[in-house]
This record gives structure tokens, C-alpha cells and sequence, in this order.
């Protein structure tokens, strides 16, 4: 956009600003200023009008610096910094319509902080300079003792936190090993680089992105201090308690490699190059191509995942990845982001093999780090992606400490101490780290198809569900009974076994035409078992609800005609589990919605 005067008016350029934005394409700047002038005309804003911009104008530039408005999902139609300085200059000159009217300068709107704030970046390892390499390289070794085999050595301690505490198949899966990347930053004081699995060439032998990066696979490095060559330690790590897990068993052992037991192992095709054992190499590299498919395929759920701890959910760690486990241990894979995600994650563990492939072998392999930094980097993609999206906020995270998990402790029974999925369930900036964009292209997918899960649990709890819970204009309290027909006001007592609790729907205080609440509505749940225990019901039997609904701004009840006519407040009871069950909606076999 050109240059903004110091001191704009509103004839000049502020009214502009509002009607034409010139940093969008100008064959679209007219028709998304109107958008805009409707939308904010809602809330008794016009933005074509002097007297009202004037009037709303702090409130206006907070809202469009915040980026809580203009009400649009296309990031494109935020307001670029010139612009809002422009405003802000507008505002603190004492809002002057023309050039000719007089400055009445006061900081109406405080100069902004331009200190910069400090974000730590995740690179694409294949970006990195080989000194940069070299200097990740030599924190392993000096700070980690990465090939040294003893029960004290800091990397078995570090690795064997995975052994131990690591959570799967669960709602925590993704933020634990976010937090435990967190803390093997924190040790090296580095942040570090991914290995882009995601990489249209990770699957094409030949490509300069297929398999693994080259610094996994190089025999030596030079130390930056000592100048001494040295083992690659992000090949030659020593493995669990100085055993890899290939000499557990009948699996070979490459006999050339001194101490060979000692060091973790990978599938040896990830290894080779040219024409040795190219056939099986090509096999092995398209196999890349379903896993991306599929990380693709859960990055459009709209749900994240369900609850911590749900009922039937499997919180055993996975005792191994080879081979990968099946669907069947996936049974929220079709309605939720972190089920189907899970799985490639354990598909490409299975891929990399030996170590990798075993839950309590996997971190000693240093490829580990790089591959959980690319997990956490396409979870990012869906976490900004959906940043209303609900988790289980509270549950913690063992061992690690704090929302900035620069502590661990291994006893400690105050669970409130713990990292949480609130803590890292947010955006990574919010986290003090970003991630550099990719050196290779990466896999664009294509159309992906559906699954369905057959089976349902069920539960004897009796559940309450208010489904299609929209805004309303108005406040209202909703006081809930079972088994009790025309309750009066007194019954609304905890005492009372009929009496189930209270939702409050807060009101807009607007008409809600701009589409800034949900349109599909949302669910709310109060739990009835307890009240059905008191009042001795059996499972299944008939249950009739009552409401009390009152005015929450006058006091007044509210008719059963008139509070009918408004959306979410007729509550179904229902017996078994209030979410839909894997491969059923409700209890009717239908798909789940989050499907759809």
C-alpha cells in the first residue's frame, strides 16, 4: 500500500481505509468493504459513516490490531501495520475530518511495544549448514553422552522417560511428546531441526528427499571444539541399556561394526543406494506415500479428539510398532484428528525400524527427535487451524513440570504441577518456537476415503444432552429434573434427587445474523447418574425431564412454547455413553458426525 501522510484525515485517507482497502486485489476491494460495512452495521458500527468510526474508533482499532475483526475467516482481509498506524495516527490527532481542521494530539493510542519477542526456530534439517549440523551434533555428544551405554549417562535418562511415561492411543499422544521435545530442548539449548518426512520425495527412490536425511546415515563428524573426528552420534547412539533391540532376538547383526549390539539400528535398506538392492529399496520408499495419504487425511477432522480416559479407550503404551498395529486399535480413527493421525505416526516408527520400531527403544534413536519434531510440526498445521478445538485442558503430562517444562520430577504426587494438554494444546508461538518452512516440496495427497468402525460401548450412566446449542439474544438459566412433573421454584435444590442441575446460556444481547456463533450448534452434557442411582432407577428405563427456564435479566420464567422455539434448550436423556461410539451415532449404527 503507498505511504501514509503523518497526519491523515478522513477525507484524505482514513475513509479510504474503510471503503477501498488498497492492500487487497482492487476487483475485490469494494465488495469486501461492503461485507464489511453489513457485518459491523450489526453491532451499531457503520464504517461508512464519520460521526459513527469517531465514536467507536478506539474500540475499532483495538479489535482490528487484535485481529478480532474484520469478521472473516481469510487472513488476507486483516489490516497490515500501515494501515493501522494510519488509524491509530488518525485517532491521536483528535480525529480530524479534513486537512484544514486543527491537531488535538493526545496518546489515545499508546505508541505500540515494538520490543520483538524472542521465538526459537525448529529448521528443516536439510537446511542446516554443516557447521550448524555439526554443532547439533556436538550437544549430543558433550551434553547428552549420546553413545555412552551407562544407566547414568544423560541420554539413557532422557530416552528411558519414553520407556516409561509416554502416552498413546489417548488424547494426550501428541502434547506428551510435545512437552518431552520441549525438554530435550531445554537440555541442549537448542531447538531441534525435523527430519520432513512429509516431502513429496521422501517416497521416490532417487530423489534427493528419499528416505532418510544424509545426516543419519554419514559414519563421522569433525567436533567444532576439539577439531577430533568423531562417530556420527545421530547414527551411532548408544541403544537401550547399550543393547539394541536386534540383538534381542534372530534379527542379523552387521559383525563389520565393532561393538554393533551396542548402537541403535535401522532397517539396513535405508541404508544402501544405486543399484544395491534397489528393487526392495523402491518397494520400501512407496510405502512413504499411504503414510502421508493418510496424515493428510486426519489434518480435515474437525475434532480433535474424545475426551481423556473415555470409557473403553486404550492407555497402554503400544509394546511395539513392528508391524504397525492394526485399525482395530484405532476406534475413534473416522470422527477424530488424533486417531487417525496416531496411526501413520506408528506406521512410519514401524518403517524406520529396529529401535524406532519398539515403544520402549524407540527415543535412544536419535532420528527419534527429528521425526517427533515433524509430528509436532503437522500437528501445528491443524492446531492453528482450529483454534476453538476442546480438550481435556487439565489432564497432566508426567514427569514434566509447568507449562514451560523446564522441570521433570519422576515421584512427585501433586498431579496439579504437572505439565498440562491445556498448557501446550495452543499455538507454538504461545510456546516460545516456530518452524521454518521445508527445504523439498512436500506431498500435496489426493481425495481421500472413508472408514468405518463397527461396534459400540455402552455404560450404565444416564446422561442429559443438549444438542444444537446456538447463541440466543437473550440470557436464560435452565434448571434441570428428572421424574418430577412441574417442579416449583423450590424444588431447584441440590437436596433434591429429581433436581439434576442448572445450564446458563449467556445471551449476545445482539441479533446474530453475521455469523459470528456457530451455525451447527454444539452439545452440552449434565450427568444424571447420580440421580438416577438416588431414585433407584434401573438401566434403560423411561425417563422424563423437566425444565424450570427464567429470564436471566428479569427474573421471569419462560413458557414451554416459547423456550421450545429456542435452539439447544430441549434436552434427551439417554442412557450409555453421551458421545457418539465408535461406528455409531448415538445408537442408531450411523457414522459418526465428525465424519461428515
Amino acid at each position: 500500500m503507498p505511504s501514509i501522510p503523518d497526519h491523515p484525515t478522513w477525507n484524505d485517507e482514513i475513509a479510504a481505509l474503510f471503503a477501498s482497502p488498497d492492500w487487497l486485489p482492487e476487483p475485490k476491494r469494494a465488495a469486501i468493504a461492503a461485507q464489511w460495512q453489513g457485518c459491523m452495521s450489526g453491532y451499531g458500527v457503520q464504517l461508512n459513516d464519520y460521526a459513527s468510526v469517531k465514536a467507536w474508533s478506539v474500540t475499532i482499532f483495538n479489535h482490528l490490531a487484535s485481529r478480532n475483526m474484520p469478521l472473516t475467516t481469510d487472513s488476507r482481509q486483516y489490516w497490515p501495520e500501515p494501515a493501522l498506524r494510519s488509524l491509530a495516527a488518525w485517532i491521536n490527532d483528535g480525529w480530524r475530518h479534513s486537512s484544514s481542521d486543527p491537531i488535538d494530539y493526545q496518546e489515545r493510542i499508546p505508541l505500540w511495544d515494538a520490543q520483538p519477542i524472542t521465538i526459537a526456530r525448529r529448521r528443516d534439517i536439510e537446511t542446516l549448514s554443516q557447521d550448524e549440523l555439526d554443532h547439533y551434533r556436538m550437544l549430543l555428544d558433550d551434553v547428552l553422552r549420546v553413545r555412552d551405554p551407562a544407566a547414568d549417562a544423560p541420554w539413557q535418562k532422557l530416552a528411558y522417560l519414553h520407556t516409561n511415561w509416554c502416552l498413546h492411543y489417548q488424547e494426550a499422544f501428541a502434547f506428551w511428546h510435545r512437552a518431552y521435545l520441549m525438554w530435550f530442548e531445554h537440555l541442549i539449548g537448542m531447538p531441534v531441526p525435523y527430519w520432513n518426512f512429509m516431502a513429496a520425495g521422501t517416497s521416490i527412490d532417487g530423489d534427493s528427499a528419499a528416505g532418510i536425511p544424509q545426516a543419519f546415515k554419514d559414519e563421522t563428524y569433525v567436533h567444532p571444539r576439539s577439531g577430533e573426528r568423531r562417530p556420527n552420534p545421530l547414527r551411532y547412539a548408544a541403544a537401550k541399556d547399550g543393547c539394541s533391540k536386534i540383538c534381542q532376538g534372530a534379527m542379523p547383526v552387521d559383525e563389520k561394526t565393532p561393538n554393533s549390539c551396542t548402537w541403535v539400528h535401522r532397517d539396513p535398506l535405508l541404508y544402501t543406494t544405486g543399484d544395491d538392492q534397489r528393487q526392495a529399496r523402491i518397494k520400501k520408499f512407496k510405502m512413504v506415500r499411504l503414510y502421508q495419504q493418510q496424515i493428510l487425511d486426519a489434518l480435515k477432522f474437525d475434532t480433535f479428539s474424545h475426551p481423556q480416559g473415555w470409557p473403553g479407550y486404550p492407555w497402554a503404551n503400544i509394546p511395539s510398532f513392528d508391524p504397525p498395529p492394526p485399525d482395530s486399535d484405532y476406534p475413534y480413527r473416522n470422527c477424530n484428528f488424533d486417531g487417525l493421525y496416531e496411526q501413520p505416526h506408528d506406521n512410519f516408527h514401524g518403517w524406520l525400524g529396529a529401535d524406532m520400531a519398539d515403544n520402549a527403544y524407540t527415543a535412544f534413536d536419535p532420528i527419534f527427535w527429528s521425526y517427533h519434531a515433524n509430528i509436532d510440526r503437522m500437528l501445528e498445521v491443524w492446531l492453528r487451524a482450529h483454534p476453538g478445538a476442546i480438550y481435556t485442558a487439565g489432564y497432566p503430562l508426567q514427569p514434566f513440570i509447568g507449562a514451560g517444562v523446564k522441570e521433570i520430577s519422576l515421584t512427585d504426587p501433586r498431579h496439579w504441577r504437572y505439565t498440562a494438554i491445556g498448557d501446550l494444546a495452543r499455538d507454538s508461538h504461545r510456546l516460545g518456537y516456530d518452524y521454518d518452512p521445508p527445504r523439498y516440496p512436500e506431498y500435496q495427497g489426493e481425495t481421500a476415503h472413508g472408514v468405518t468402525v463397527q461396534g459400540a460401548n455402552e455404560t450404565l450412566a444416564l446422561y442429559l444432552l443438549f444438542e444444537g446449542v446456538r447463541c440466543t439474544h437473550d440470557g436464560y438459566l435452565i434448571d434441570v429434573f428428572i421424574d418430577q412433573a412441574d417442579p416449583p421454584l423450590d424444588a431447584v435444590d441440590p437436596d433434591n434427587p429429581h433436581y439434576v442441575g442448572r445450564l446458563t446460556r449467556i445471551g449476545m444481547g445482539i441479533r446474530d445474523d453475521k455469523g459470528r456463533c456457530v451455525s451447527q450448534g454444539v452439545t452440552r452434557v449434565l450427568n444424571a447418574t447420580r440421580n438416577a442411582q438416588r431414585l433407584g432407577l434401573e438401566a434403560q428405563a423411561e425417563v422424563s425431564v423437566s425444565l424450570i427456564v427464567t429470564d436471566l435479566a428479569s427474573g421471569a420464567l419462560v413458557s414451554v412454547d416459547e423456550y421450545r422455539a429456542l435452539p439447544g434448550f430441549v434436552p434427551e436423556a439417554r442412557w450409555g455413553a453421551p458421545w457418539p461410539s465408535p461406528g455409531g451415532s448415538r445408537q442408531t449404527g450411523q457414522e459418526c458426525p465428525a465424519c461428515h
